[in-house]
């Protein structure tokens, strides 16, 4: 009993430490991307004129999360010390060993506040603060002598077993509390985001196929998924693997103002090399969500990409006040005037449009036609254009931009495209089709097609789903959102 203390410190940091090694390692990069320190006075003066003392307190330590190791250590060592020192007080005022261990309630329910990345690590860093200062304060000034007694009546031998029932259901319940408070999803979609910030495609589909494979649809879980197709060469060919239920919201963001929204959409942009709307996003995302490291790289990447240096250096500034980003901050400035393939690619470069061309927010459809007319080689415009067509029941204007895919080595013809080109024959003949294409459509897209229409006339539902489920067809029929009809022009 005399060691306990020391004892349950080291296992509730080692339980912490683990969990956000592990469960809970999206939490540690979720913090440390929404949030960055600076050294300098004028952040010093600001923070506290905004958001107070303990605010930049907590920017401080959430610094160090920037090495995901460190930051668990120091989370866990914050969480574990809450026990440590609550436990210090109590022994203060109370005579006695604790058979209730009541300490250990505080530490697991700050540790449970943590869980959804949407709570401030304040609460956390402040209850620490304060209890840090309470201990220093009882070194200086020491109770004459104890305000209360723990019960003896239980006996020595007695007092440890209750201690080790109360342990026990400690452990048991906050079990039981984190299975049922975690939130799978969440980690999903953060998993996947910061894969795809990497990268990382092939684990972005990982991570999607797993939320979209449980029956549930996301557009954030189908906007990152589409976009690991693409770049895993599979969108043509996978593009209906999954029940396309959101329609073209899944390709992209409308813009409508979401402050959630507003930190994804410019993934999709800076990969087409549309750097104007990308930056659009990225700015619209600083003012909602503050200079984080994230949004003062990426502006800072495409005004060096647009020729516009001296508007980077003032991102690039800011980012050399930080202790963990100076680095790349240098790399950044150096770039300056020099072609670097480390800047994202402007699409864009060499066009001039007069009068000014205005961007269309709500609908991505012109802006990926616009993008195919400007860069000719642009093959991820290209698909994305094709998919918008799918998905929008357009299947006329699918086909008249059908020839574009020569500008690019396919190796055939994808299912996806042949199902709705089949479409598009039984509308306006063969004949019409080859003319407008050059490509025709296989016997066996025909015979599949009429195996297609006997269960759908039968409406045998299951053995459809079953045999057609990822095919446009079944898509155009049942799942798009905009009715079951092909849209003319």
């Amino acid at each position: 009993m005399k060691y306990l203390k020391y004892v349950l410190f080291g296992l509730l940091f080692l339980v912490y430490f683990t969990a956000y090694r592990g469960a809970l390692s999206h939490v540690i990069t979720y913090h440390e991307q929404h949030h960055l320190f600076l050294f300098s006075a004028s952040y010093w003066r600001q923070t506290l004129a905004s958001e107070g003392w303990l605010e930049y307190v907590t920017n401080f330590v959430i610094q160090f999360f920037y090495y995901p190791v460190a930051g668990s250590a120091v989370l866990a060592f914050m969480l574990a010390s809450v026990y440590f020192l609550t436990d210090r007080i109590i022994r203060r005022f109370v005579e006695g060993e604790d058979p209730f261990q009541l300490a250990v309630v505080p530490s697991l329910c700050l540790f449970f506040y943590t869980m959804p990345v949407d709570h401030s690590l304040k609460t956390v860093v402040g209850v620490f603060l304060l209890l840090f200062l309470i201990n220093l304060l009882l070194l200086f000034v020491k109770p004459k002598r104890k305000i209360v007694r723990w019960p003896q009546s239980f006996g020595r031998y007695g007092r440890i077993w209750l201690t080790v029932i109360f342990l026990t259901s400690y452990a048991a319940g906050g079990y039981v509390f984190f299975l049922k408070s975690y939130s799978v999803g969440e980690r999903i979609m953060l998993k996947a985001e910061q894969a795809a910030k990497a990268g990382d495609w092939e684990k972005v589909l990982e991570y999607t196929g797993n939320y979209l494979g449980r029956g549930r649809s996301n557009q954030l879980i189908a906007y990152f998924h589409n976009l690991a197709l693409y770049h895993t060469g599979a969108l043509p060919y996978r593009l209906f693997d999954y029940p396309q239920a959101l329609g073209v919201k899944s390709l992209y963001f409308p813009w409508d103002g979401n402050s959630r929204e507003s930190e994804y959409g410019y993934l999709l942009y800076e990969k087409l090399g549309y750097l104007n709307e990308a930056h659009r996003w990225e700015f619209e995302a600083m003012v909602v969500w503050g200079e984080t490291a994230p949004h003062l790289l990426n502006l800072a990447r495409y005004n060096l990409s647009n020729g516009r240096p001296r508007v980077a250096q003032r991102f690039i500034n800011l980012l050399k006040q930080s202790l963990f980003y100076h680095d790349e901050a240098l790399r950044l400035e150096q770039s300056a005037g020099n072609p670097d393939h480390m800047l994202p690619r402007n699409a864009l470069r060499n066009t001039e449009d007069v009068p000014a061309r205005f961007a269309n927010v709500l609908n991505l459809g012109p802006e990926l036609q616009y993008l195919c007319e400007k860069d000719t080689a642009n093959r991820m415009a290209f698909e994305y254009l094709m998919s918008h067509l799918l998905l929008s029941n357009h299947v006329e204007r699918f086909a008249r931009n059908l020839p574009l895919m020569r500008r690019f080595a396919y190796p055939c013809l994808s299912q996806a495209y042949e199902e709705a080109l089949y479409i598009y024959e039984l509308g306006v003949g063969r004949e019409k089709v080859f003319e407008m294409t050059g490509l025709t459509v296989s016997e066996e897209t025909k015979r599949r097609f009429e195996r297609y229409y006997r269960l759908a006339e039968a409406r045998q539902m299951e053995t459809l789903q079953a045999e057609f489920g990822k095919t446009y067809w079944f898509y155009l029929n049942y799942i798009s959102p905009y009715g079951p009809k092909v849209i003319r022009d």
